[in-house]
């Protein structure tokens, strides 16, 4: 390992740093010991286990954590996991040959809670994976959904097949067809290929999804109010706001409905829809969000994403009602947030956490399915991403019978997607 000594770096009162494997030392020639040096080799192996540039990045943001925490520059700094390894076993100048590889990462969960919490998160998502997993189920839900996907992409199957049921008035009928077909298209062939089709034989297993999913695609499909809204005597731009704001009322009515009636047939052993005291996992999730905002905020620029978004055109409702914008965007947006509460409860509520007593795990992936065929119309990327977001977050759903997790990921990025909108309107 090379050894630069130089007259400035590192600063007081650091005596020597290890930068991409290379160690600089401030001083002479030879004033690190077999010490010092193996402390210093102990970092080379852990930036090798991080690619370096990894290593840089934890060992900074870990710096970051503990500096809030114990308010203490060298209290951070011996706090970091990669040095409380290093100075643990600095003195044993074996250490390298009988190390086990990332080490640091177990001292990282005995002293970080949100670590540790994350850990066990993709734990118990491996474990469901582990335990549900079965090739030919996997590769049969991942050809349906590439077949979505492609219908959708190449071939604009919304605009063929659910868009001119707005027009002809069977949306209420066509909606709920689409997406329990895309239901039991997974339901039935998992349940066999896990030789449990016996679970058929409960009508809950397949009466109860049937009737959530009607419910939840007539209430989409439901735009009567478009016609009420047109007879009212008001301007253009007020009917256009009360059509966006009806587009999201009326589903929300329609999801609610469907929730009290399937609580009322399980006699309440449903509970209150998921939404129960229960901390698990509320770290992690806040932690994966803010890790998803770059992403989300480079997502934003895309030519789709700002055809799309906000969903509150503010240019098409500014002076409706002659109310203030704050007014109108506050209406609409708690119309938009108590949607998104509302398919939570649906999909990870209903048609997970409802259905364990009768379906178990495998309620998962026809939930995700059917989660992925409500986004149609959407933009491409968010199309291909509902599959995979509806997939975890129902795992999750089903892991720790809650649904806060889905509620903190998908209305804060749905809520971020608006107000990204928003700001580029106002700038």
């Amino acid at each position: 390992m090379r050894v630069i000594y130089n007259k400035y770096f590192p600063f007081k009162p650091f005596l020597a740093t290890n930068i991409f494997g290379v160690i600089l030392c401030r001083g002479k020639k030879g004033r690190l010991s077999d010490v010092d040096i193996n402390h210093e080799y102990i970092h080379t192996l852990q930036q090798r286990e991080l690619f370096f540039i990894g290593f840089m990045l934890l060992y900074y943001f870990e710096w970051l954590y503990w500096l809030c925490k114990l308010r203490g520059f060298m209290k951070a700094y011996y706090a970091i996991s990669f040095e409380r390894e290093a100075y643990r076993n600095e003195k044993n100048l074996k250490y390298s040959k009988t190390r086990k590889r990332f080490a640091w990462f177990k001292i990282l969960r005995e002293t970080s809670p949100i670590v540790h919490e994350s850990y066990n998160f993709f734990k118990d998502i491996a474990n469901f994976i582990k335990d549900d997993f079965r090739l030919s189920k996997y590769l049969y839900v991942a050809l349906l959904a590439v077949t979505i996907v492609i219908g959708q992409v190449y071939f604009n199957i919304y605009d063929i097949i659910i868009a001119p049921s707005y027009k002809d008035g069977t949306s209420m009928l066509r909606l709920p067809l689409v997406y329990s077909t895309a239901y039991f298209l997974v339901l039935i062939p998992t349940l066999y290929m896990h030789g449990e089709i016996h679970r058929l034989k409960q009508w809950q297993a397949w009466i109860f999804p049937l009737i959530l999913v009607s419910i939840d695609g007539a209430g989409q499909g439901f735009d009567a109010y478009r016609q009420w809204i047109n007879n009212a005597e008001m301007y253009n731009k007020e009917r256009f706001y009360l059509k966006l704001v009806s587009s999201f009322f009326f589903r929300s009515i329609a999801i609610v409905f469907s929730l009290c009636c399937f609580r009322w047939l399980t006699t309440g052993k449903f509970g209150l829809f998921g939404l129960k005291r229960s901390g698990k996992y509320l770290k992690t999730y806040g932690l994966i969000y803010c890790l998803l905002v770059p992403i989300f905020v480079a997502i934003s620029f895309t030519p789709q994403f700002l055809n799309f978004y906000p969903k509150m055109n503010i240019e098409y409702c500014h002076g409706c009602f002659d109310w203030a914008d704050w007014k109108i965007i506050s209406l609409f947006e708690l119309c938009y947030a108590n949607d998104f509460i509302g398919v939570e409860g649906m999909f990870r509520g209903a048609l997970v956490i409802g259905m364990t007593k009768w379906l178990g795990p495998r309620a998962v992936l026809p939930m995700a399915i059917t989660y992925m065929c409500i986004h149609l119309g959407k933009p491409d990327l968010e199309l291909c991403s509902s599959i995979f977001g509806g997939y975890i977050l129902g795992i999750l759903a089903y892991r720790t019978q809650h649904l806060w997790g889905g509620i903190i990921i998908h209305l804060g990025i749905a809520m971020l997607f608006e107000a990204l909108g928003l700001f580029r309107f106002y700038l």
